[in-house]
């Protein structure tokens, strides 16, 4: 049985002319992508998705050797996210991802098909931090994400990203405290939080996925 083609492989054959290895990248990624958007900007997420992978077609994999592909392309994606925010808040040009969030530019509320209503509140909660801070717990609890990769894709040094993940998490808490209805259900929360982050992404409803 022979080894899957690696994603700089796949890159190349499909910016080569080759659809079918280039659909076979699409898929190996697209949950993941979709998911980023579709916590964040549920209402564009389709549309950014496929901003992404059109984006990722033009670029030489020459470029990305030597990096990890999946931090490129979150890089990538968190970048159509920022001018994406940018362009809802053309008032404030300056849109900083460190103060920032998507509920902020307007974004809707995310869709989830949630089985909890811990799941519906620490959704609600996660948007409602900036986005630089949403991003690196997402990427660090939903996709696994070393903290080097994480580093790559918001382009900053390990050491920050460490004190983002920390102080993310701080103010998590500080909006589930404003969220909770009851002492219950914010004990249940936030004595389990890493639990409950980890039942969320397979619960964002997305409109459908994009194809090729």
């Amino acid at each position: 049985m022979t080894e899957p083609a690696d994603d700089l492989a796949l890159l190349a054959a499909w910016r080569a002319g080759d659809r079918e290895r280039g659909n076979e990248l699409f898929q190996r990624h697209i949950r993941s992508i979709s998911r980023f958007f579709r916590t964040k900007v549920p209402e564009a997420a389709e549309d950014l998705t496929q901003n992404t992978f059109l984006a990722l077609v033009e670029i030489d994999p020459a470029r990305i050797s030597g990096a990890s592909f999946r931090a490129y392309l979150f890089g990538i994606a968190r970048n159509h996210l920022l001018m994406h925010l940018r362009t809802k808040l053309r008032a404030d040009a300056r849109f900083d991802p460190l103060t920032r969030s998507a509920r902020d530019a307007g974004a809707g509320a995310v869709n989830l098909v949630a089985r909890q209503q811990q799941q519906v509140l620490l959704a609600t909660a996660l948007q409602k931090l900036p986005i630089d801070y949403q991003v690196a717990l997402e990427l660090h609890y939903f996709e696994g994400l070393p903290l080097a990769e994480i580093a790559e894709v918001l382009g900053r040094p390990v050491g920050t990203i460490k004190s983002l993940l920390a102080r993310g998490r701080e103010m998590l808490r500080e909006h589930l405290e404003e969220l909770a209805t009851s002492q219950e259900l914010l004990a249940s929360l936030v004595g389990e939080l890493e639990r409950w982050i980890g039942t969320l992404p397979e619960l964002v409803r997305g409109q459908g996925e994009p194809t090729t």
